[in-house]
């Protein structure tokens, strides 16, 4: 203590200066000798800075270049961006929606999503002491490269009519839902595709569920009578059924054993061939038709239509339905026969439409295209996609004659409310379907629980569309799909052909006003009580012809819209005379005296056979030869 006292306070505070310039000196040795490459490397990672560039998403677009999908960049940070559906809910379970952390997570966003999603680019910036960029010597390591954009098949104006009608059509028959598709049959193209109720895709409040679900693809269920198709394509493919083979006085209910469960139509039919059994679309028949046809060459008549297996790969949640094997189909004396009219397999409405596309275009199975092309950031072409025939399922032969059972089916049978008054030129072909519901708890069928179906084909010769309507579990008195699919399907058809882009040419439909003073239905009435509804609507009509019924129509649209009524007699045991008619008209005739028509060419009837007024014969076939003016 008494040293301490002693000590010059000056020379102490000099030595503890001293110690620590030391302590300093050998602290920067350290940090400048030995460990320089250390510090040097933090140095340098406290002045620079990497980050990724963002790539711009490629647009998905329709067939005409109308954006669907597209980017909008924050004003105030470059690198923020958010998806915008510019379309709203317009095709939205189709286009799908990109998640909060940019990636596809449903529909074609979620199918293609690493070429819309491109590669992003690599920036190392450097700073300066408050972490402020210097961009002078910031510089790009990697650029980024933008997305592809993606061109649809789908055309904006037909999926707007077809999600248009469908919200009608579920509000009109009060139904859970309702699903459609359009397709070229030539090409496989899918022109239109919706289900209702839907979503939007820009609402970050809305739930999805179900509303995101594409039906079109996703949803499996028994077909009901629109599989007889594949039943009647197998029978005639391998001639087992002839056209001509009647099936007499069937009755209402086939009970072929003191054991089986019976299986029944609505009303009895009487004496039936394939095509009228069709038109009827009779159970009974077809499931003997299945019974002969057998359960091997069933099976792979709805193994080539496509049946039970996915479609494409650039659907969304597609579903592969189901068919049964041949040794399932006979287990027992019952599943095979029920096949035959639709029941005891799971279909796909996406795997029916392409499988009437191949009827419709003369028996070519097609892939469904949703992909017309890809192009890039600058609108180069980059990839076209060109339509894949899967293989050939029927003969032309075969698909011919089937198209004649659709037609009849709708001038004469189960979808007569499919037939248009706007478009009377239009000849439709196609099919009804009711499929029960089946509970698989119960393991019944639910006889309250139905999917209302229709497939047509428009017209039903050279096809330009084929489009499914289906409408799940219609709560209305009249549940058949002929009363629910059909209509919609016809105010869909009747908007196509007055749209004036998309109406085929030849139709020149969209200088027509759909809601003129003519747009009647005269034919069945007799000729005084036409002309007296005409005068009331202020109309103009003229006649043509002898007899005193209307027997079909003919709009003049050179003659401010008139009408010009052909007069005849309707009697089932003479020939009514058909020249000049359209086919429309002429097979309406034929299918009110419950005749089989053959015919030839387009246009209008130059030649028939039997000729007018000759006395008609029982299961006797008309044959017809059309050809247009000029």
């Amino acid at each position: 203590m008494k040293w301490f006292n002693n000590v010059n306070p000056f020379l102490f505070i000099k030595i503890l200066v001293y110690c620590v310039i030391c302590v300093m000196a050998l602290q920067t040795f350290l940090v400048q000798v030995p460990n320089r490459e250390v510090y040097q490397a933090e140095t340098k990672g406290m002045a620079t800075r990497t980050k990724n560039i963002y790539a711009e998403r490629g647009q998905i677009m329709d067939r005409n270049g109308v954006v669907f999908a597209d980017n909008l960049r924050d004003s105030a940070n470059s690198e923020d961006f958010t998806r915008m559906f510019l379309q709203g809910k317009l095709a939205s379970q189709v286009v799908g929606k990109v998640g909060y952390n940019g990636v596809g997570s449903m529909g074609l966003e979620r199918v293609f999503d690493l070429r819309l999603r491109g590669s992003e680019g690599f920036r190392v910036s450097f700073q300066d002491a408050k972490s402020r960029e210097i961009y002078g010597r910031s510089e790009n390591v990697a650029e980024a490269e933008p997305g592809k954009n993606l061109v649809l098949t789908i055309d904006r104006n037909m999926q707007e009519i077809v999600e248009k009608e469908l919200k009608a059509g579920v509000a009109e028959f009060k139904a859970t839902s309702a699903s459609a598709v359009v397709v070229d049959p030539y090409t496989g193209e899918i022109l239109a595709m919706a289900s209702y109720p839907t979503f939007d895709p820009n609402s970050k409040k809305q739930g999805v569920g179900n509303m995101a679900k594409n039906d079109i693809v996703a949803m499996t269920f028994e077909p009901g009578s629109t599989f007889k198709v594949v039943t009647a394509a197998a029978a005639l493919e391998h001639g087992v059924v002839s056209p001509d083979t009647v099936f007499a006085d069937e009755g209402k209910c086939w009970k072929w054993s003191e054991r089986s469960e019976k299986i029944c139509d609505t009303h009895p039919y009487g004496d039936m061939d394939m095509a009228e059994a069709m038109v009827q679309s009779s159970n009974v028949v077809y499931g003997k038709i299945a019974d002969k046809v057998g359960a091997e060459k069933l099976y792979l008549m709805a193994r080539n239509f496509g049946f039970g297996m996915k479609t494409s790969d650039s659907f969304y949640g597609e579903e592969s339905g189901k068919i049964l094997q041949p040794y399932e189909l006979t287990r027992d004396d019952r599943t095979l026969k029920t096949m035959g009219f639709g029941h005891a397999v799971m279909t796909t409405p996406i795997q029916l439409v392409m499988a009437y596309s191949a009827i419709a275009n003369g028996g070519k199975l097609m892939e469904p295209m949703i992909v017309k092309e890809w192009r890039d950031s600058k609108g180069n072409l980059v990839e076209k996609k060109n339509p894949v025939e899967v293989r050939r399922v029927i003969s032309e032969k075969t698909a011919a004659d089937i198209r004649q059972m659709l037609h009849r089916v709708v001038n004469n049978g189960t979808a007569k409310k499919v037939m248009s008054k706007k478009i009377p030129d239009v000849v439709f072909g196609g099919k009804t379907g009711t499929a029960e519901k089946y509970n698989q708890e119960t393991h019944k069928y639910d006889r309250e629980r139905q999917v209302a179906s229709f497939i047509g084909l428009a017209p039903v010769e050279n096809a330009r569309f084929v489009c499914m309507v289906l409408v799940d579990d219609p709560q209305t008195s009249q549940k058949h799909g002929g009363n629910t699919a059909g209509p919609i399907f016809r105010r869909i058809m009747e908007g196509i052909y007055y749209h004036p882009d998309l109406s085929p040419a030849s139709y020149n439909l969209a200088v027509v006003n759909s809601k003129n003073n003519c747009s009647l239905d005269f034919v069945g009435m007799k000729a005084d009580a036409a002309k007296a509804l005409a005068e009331s609507r202020n109309c103009k009509v003229q006649f043509e012809g002898n007899g005193n019924r209307v027997v079909s129509e003919r709009k003049d649209l050179n003659d401010s819209l008139g009408v010009t009524l052909m007069l005849g007699e309707m009697s089932a045991g003479k020939m009514p005379d058909l020249k000049g008619l359209s086919l429309k008209d002429a097979l309406e005739i034929a299918g009110n005296i419950r005749m089989n028509v053959e015919y030839t060419g387009k246009g209008r009837i130059v030649e028939q056979f039997p000729k007018a007024n000759e006395e008609l014969r029982k299961g006797q076939i008309c044959k017809l030869k059309l050809k247009e003016k000029g």
